[in-house]
């Protein structure tokens, strides 16, 4: 193994010196190039697809169930619920959904209102780690006692902690202007004895919730959930019923079941954003793609690099043939030389990738800030795909290494003896 080792060496280095020859380095240079770009092109895309899923997974519940005609006693729907899902819940609440126009002074905008049951809600662990101040959730936990009064008579100063508490998404309170602490004006649609009309509701911000997705946060305002029952239901009503599971994985699983032995609509968390999880799936794939190509030129830089070794060094082998060396001598010295550069070459390509993800992980996001309020790129190192991508250019730099093992042992061992003369 040493003679192997040290005639593989050999061939790297320049003729009579111990120092890579120039092909050598430029062999591992271009391995290294390669295996680095795949893993910050692989790395990036796999952890801006995975913060995605976690916001999504996290701000949406896993199974919605909803009717635009509401649900009748949904405390009762939850515990038939109970006995007939297809996987372990971790909590299931009710909810009330409506789109209405908040405006606070001369800004408005369409919002959707989401009254849910506070800190009881089943997505209240998730939600609120997105939440500012961090108990902003509790607010949500009373109802108002103000809910139905006339707002324009009240002084807001004095009678704001009693109005309805509502939570807003931080993009809708950058396009409002408002604060914690500020009163908005929420305006929906009524129809009171046979009057259709618009009635105006103040209420009262008490947290910003800034979840990652600026679709999400433009619009989304969270109550409490007898306050939205009060506005826009009726007693022992609701929209639907949100359902978080232990595994959210299982949620197109449960959704399909639920679709079929219930008259409601349902939805898994993984369908709410279909066309964006396709649309980053397809770039990725094809970026991945043009990744992997690059990957396998560089890999393949070692056919040319031991094929010029074999040129220039026909005489060595020659006499090496003449001395008595087999042909499975010449064989594995040439796939060991290989080797060494696919081992030099990708471990210097793994510290190269994760020094630049290092870089990476601390840079702003840019430009893509308007479409997702995340502030750093996400980089989250995976260690099988660091061995996988080590393992796999090890096992290019011994495919790389046959052809050129192979004409080696086919230079014969006159020509040694024929130039020597």
């Amino acid at each position: 193994m040493n003679l192997l080792v040290r005639l593989s060496l050999n061939f790297l280095c320049k003729k009579n010196s111990k120092k890579l020859s120039f092909t050598s380095l430029v062999s591992i240079v271009g391995i290294c190039f390669g295996l680095s770009a795949f893993l910050v092109v692989i790395t990036v895309l796999n952890s801006f697809q995975n913060e995605l899923k976690n916001i999504i997974s996290s701000v949406n519940p896993n199974v919605t169930i909803y009717s635009p005609a509401g649900l009748t006693n949904p405390t009762k729907l939850i515990k038939e619920l109970e006995e007939f899902i297809p996987a372990k819940v971790e909590k299931m609440s009710s909810f009330v959904y409506h789109e209405s126009i908040l405006s606070n002074g001369k800004e408005t905008a369409t919002v959707y209102i989401r009254a849910i049951e506070g800190t009881n809600s089943a997505s209240a662990v998730h939600i609120n780690k997105y939440l500012f101040p961090e108990n902003a959730l509790t607010t949500l936990n009373i109802s108002s006692p103000l809910i139905d009064e006339n707002r324009n008579t009240l002084n807001d100063d004095k009678l704001r902690d009693q109005l309805p508490h509502v939570i807003l998404g931080k993009g809708l309170a950058d396009s409002l202007d408002a604060k914690i602490g500020t009163v908005v004006t929420l305006m929906s649609f009524t129809s009171e004895y046979k009057k259709v009309g618009i009635r105006y509701n103040k209420l009262y911000v008490t947290g910003i919730m800034n979840s990652g997705l600026s679709e999400f946060d433009k619009k989304q305002v969270l109550m409490n959930f007898q306050d939205g029952v009060k506005l826009f239901g009726l007693n022992n009503w609701a929209s639907g019923i949100e359902i978080n599971l232990k595994n959210p994985d299982e949620a197109i699983i449960v959704a399909n079941k639920l679709n079929i032995d219930l008259p409601y609509n349902v939805i898994a968390w993984q369908e709410i954003h279909a066309g964006l999880f396709e649309q980053i799936k397809r770039d990725g794939t094809a970026i991945k793609l043009i990744v992997l190509i690059i990957s396998f030129v560089a890999g393949f830089n070692i056919v040319v690099t031991l094929g010029l070794t074999v040129m220039n060094r026909a005489k060595q082998i020659a006499i090496l043939r003449a001395l008595g060396a087999k042909k499975s001598l010449v064989i594995s010295s040439f796939v060991m030389s290989g080797l060494i550069l696919g081992f030099l070459g990708s471990s210097l390509g793994v510290l190269t990738g994760l020094g630049i993800l290092k870089i990476f992980s601390g840079l702003s996001l840019g430009d893509f800030q308007k479409f997702y309020n995340i502030e750093r790129i996400p980089v989250h190192i995976d260690v099988t795909l660091i061995v996988f991508a080590f393992f796999t250019s090890l096992i290019l730099s011994f495919i790389g290494a046959l052809y050129p093992a192979w004409k080696a042992s086919k230079v014969s061992p006159m020509l040694g003896i024929s130039q020597g003369n």
